[in-house]
């Protein structure tokens, strides 16, 4: 095999989704096909916008956010948008969320709106495109590490509370999710986080160990698709998630809850990273 060959072998399996039906593994892990989902910034809009997948996200910029005619399942449109609080004192008194996620939903136009805080974004003959308030990132900084609590004020269990915590002299990430515990792992000089389950929190069984591993990979974090010249609607980041649903649900509106709770956690991590590619700039 040529080298260029093998470059290209590995880069491919650089972002592989481990895909298993073994026993041992929770069923949400158990996974058929991978979904990219896009994170970008909009000229003259603060934050970053999480799409559901790579389709979406193109027809996005080909409407250019003109919602004139909204698509059934939600292509097109983002699914987050994730903004920085600059509330001080909020955050010194926890009062204020750090980072707040909000969520596009679409609805049938004879539905009533199903949330009290909801911004109708656009709407045609058939649907209704709002915008609610969906996810609270609470940061709480100590000598040793800093917890992100992530909240969901409109959920219900499982995935209504939960923590991410990282370690201050280190850019890796630690989620513990429904009583499982997964971990974001980055390489010294890298921008590619790999998401790897570890074991459900409190057991240390033989078995579970078996899958204690790097390789276990179940997501990642990566720059590498995106786009280099600065553009109106850029591309910034991916988070590519593994997930249990037919390939083409595409839109907003087939994104399971466990994918969603990872695409939250990817795009905190881009923030953090964004963030601190600021900090090293200014110096």
């Amino acid at each position: 095999m040529s080298r260029s060959a093998r470059q290209k072998l590995d880069d491919d399996n650089s972002h592989r989704i481990e895909k298993t039906q073994r026993r041992i593994l929770p069923e949400c892990l158990q996974f058929n096909r991978e979904r990219s989902m896009p994170i970008a910034s909009i000229f003259g809009t603060r934050g970053f916008f999480v799409f559901s997948s790579e389709q979406s996200y193109d027809k996005f910029k080909e409407t250019n956010f003109k919602f004139n005619v909204l698509d059934a399942d939600g292509v097109g449109v983002p699914l987050f948008h994730i903004v920085r609080n600059y509330n001080v004192l909020g955050h010194f008194t926890g009062s204020s969320p750090d980072f707040q996620i909000y969520k596009y939903v679409l609805q049938k136009l004879q539905d009533p709106p199903l949330y009290s805080e909801c911004q109708v974004i656009s709407k045609d003959k058939l649907f209704r495109l709002c915008k609610i308030p969906y996810c609270e990132i609470y940061s709480h900084l100590s000598f040793f590490e800093t917890k992100y609590d992530f909240f969901y004020p409109s959920r219900t269990q499982p995935f209504k509370r939960y923590q991410v915590v990282k370690q201050n002299n280190f850019r890796d990430l630690d989620a513990y999710l429904n009583g499982m515990h997964f971990h974001w792992h980055v390489k010294f000089y890298s921008d590619h986080y790999r998401l790897t389950y570890l074991h459900e929190e409190g057991h240390g069984s033989s078995s579970e160990k078996q899958i204690d591993r790097p390789d276990f990979v179940i997501g990642h974090y990566t720059k590498k698709f995106s786009n280099i010249l600065p553009r109106s609607i850029s591309k910034c980041s991916s988070v590519i998630i593994g997930e249990q649903s037919p390939p083409d649900y595409l839109g907003i509106t087939s994104v399971p809850e466990l994918t969603e709770a990872f695409a939250c956690q990817g795009a905190l991590i881009h923030y953090l990273e964004h963030i601190e590619d600021k900090r090293k700039r200014r110096r």
